[in-house]
């Protein structure tokens, strides 16, 4: 089920006392506080049965750190941002390999017929699909569903009602930077100098709270100067918010 659960801690920060810290911790790492939280999604995690969580809450509150740890700590994980995948490939990927866990970020941003499946899987175990000419395929599996929302209610009923839901709030400045450091050198191996840099860039000039702007500079920064370019560069030729 875990890749390197009590790998992590030691190997990349240099944590020598393992009984202070819990599995929980150790596996959500990233995410500063919420250790109720990052309790309930362990004991979800190693459920007999099925267990789906929402996290809702505005873009800067760790929704996507913690679907981001589950996706490269478990096997048999598939992890879908909704608004560059399409439901068409998601329910391919559910076809073709055995997924235990389906980690859905932006769920809100989801077709509502793809949402419909989901449902369907959630509620009756089958995952169905209609293909061309009225062909159907069916499988049944048993999948566990975590998911993050900025809108909850783009969610059809249904489907919401099937969660358990919680809401985070947005976390402050000093959080942002100390997720952004845990997270890149974790990573991409960069030092805390550069983290920060990163961290401080994308808040305060790229007036961002999204932590993938942070991995977007991150996957192509190699110096502080390599920070405030690519930041630069973004600033000038990126996407214009919508009027």
């Amino acid at each position: 089920m875990f890749k390197n659960l009590f790998k992590k801690i030691d190997s990349v920060f240099g944590i020598q006392e393992e009984s202070d810290i819990g599995p929980e911790e150790k596996f959500f790492f990233d995410v500063v506080g919420y250790s109720d939280i990052k309790k309930l999604f362990m004991k979800s995690i190693v459920s007999k049965e099925p267990v789906h969580i929402l996290l809702t809450g505005p873009p800067a509150s760790s929704k996507t750190v913690f679907l981001l740890e589950m996706a490269e700590e478990l096997n048999d994980a598939y992890y879908l941002d909704s608004v560059g995948a399409s439901g068409p490939g998601m329910v391919g990927h559910l076809f073709e390999n055995d997924t235990k866990y389906l980690l859905v970020d932006e769920i809100d941003k989801m077709k509502k017929n793809d949402q419909a499946a989901l449902l369907n899987v959630m509620e009756t175990g089958i995952l169905s699909e209609t293909k061309l000419k009225g062909k159907t395929r069916q499988k049944k599996m048993k999948l566990w569903i975590f998911a993050a929302s900025n809108e909850a209610t783009r969610l059809i009923p249904p489907l919401r009602s099937r969660f358990m839901e919680l809401h985070l709030e947005e976390y402050s400045f000093d959080e942002f930077i100390e997720i952004t450091s845990r997270l890149l050198k974790k990573r991409y191996h960069l030092e805390r100098i550069i983290t920060e840099r990163i961290g401080y860039s994308v808040w305060n000039k790229m007036k961002s709270k999204d932590i993938r702007d942070v991995i977007k500079i991150a996957k192509l920064t190699r110096s502080l100067s390599d920070v405030d370019w690519l930041v630069d560069v973004q600033m000038k030729y990126g996407r214009r918010k919508d009027p």
